[in-house]
């Protein structure tokens, strides 16, 4: 029998719980040459999350620093099974971080 891979250390996952998050460190925008390039990372990651739970929206931020993807899930329950996932993993040679997003925090994003 398999035992569960352990969870993050709490340092990559901050925030108090809820149904959006953001994954900070997918992508390095100064790196990023390929025409569509957000949209296929937006899909690559859209194909993992909903693995998680029914995934409402989700978001490239490309206009800014940071390599942040946005999401939200219909449920805490997906959000927090996708955090879970995704934190500390790495990804092209990059760690990555996620933070639960409050209300406030979720629209500004969405702009």
């Amino acid at each position: 029998n398999r035992l569960p891979p352990p969870p993050p250390p709490m340092d990559h996952i901050t925030g108090a719980l809820s149904q959006t998050i953001m994954v900070f460190n997918m992508y390095d925008r100064d790196k990023e040459t390929d025409d569509g390039w957000e949209q296929d990372l937006k899909e690559e990651f859209d194909d993992e999350a909903h693995r998680f739970g029914k995934l409402i929206s989700s978001r490239v931020l490309s206009h800014v620093p940071g390599g942040k993807i946005c999401a939200r899930f219909e449920k805490v329950d997906g959000a927090r099974a996708c955090a879970t996932k995704f934190a500390g993993r790495w990804f092209d040679r990059r760690q990555l971080r996620v933070k639960y997003l409050t209300e406030v925090e979720w629209m500004v994003a969405m702009k």
